[in-house]
């Protein structure tokens, strides 16, 4: 999900089909409202983010459905930049502990909830 939101960040596009892939309400709307906002004030990103999942959780036990996965989102080389090409901000990137509930939808899994937490909490 983070590798296709940082495609999309490229030019800040809500509609982004790749988001659709790996996400389902509400985390693409989620996503989808991020990136319109940025799009709204004519920034977007670049660079790549770190990122090391691990699953901490599976429902039920027997036959998952439901994964709880965490990570420690690194954006330090993933940063705001205005359509011109010059930084939107002097904000740096950092580690942040996200998580994210996955569940099976007809055989395919995505992303249905997510949180990413502050700077340093990872």
């Amino acid at each position: 999900m983070w590798k296709a939101y940082a495609k999309a960040g490229l030019t800040a596009n809500p509609d982004e089909p790749d988001l659709a892939v790996y996400a389902s309400d509400p985390a693409l709307k989620l996503l989808r409202d991020g990136l319109a906002g940025y799009r709204a004030k004519g920034q977007v990103f670049k660079g790549e983010y770190g990122s090391s999942p691990s699953a901490v959780e599976a429902t039920p036990a027997a036959a998952p459905t439901t994964v709880i996965i965490a990570d420690c989102l690194d954006s330090t080389n993933f940063l705001v930049y205005k359509a011109s090409g010059e930084k939107a901000d002097d904000i740096p990137g950092g580690r942040r502990s996200t998580s994210a509930t996955v569940t099976s939808q007809g055989g395919v899994w995505k992303v249905t909830s997510f949180a990413v937490r502050e700077k340093g909490t990872c």
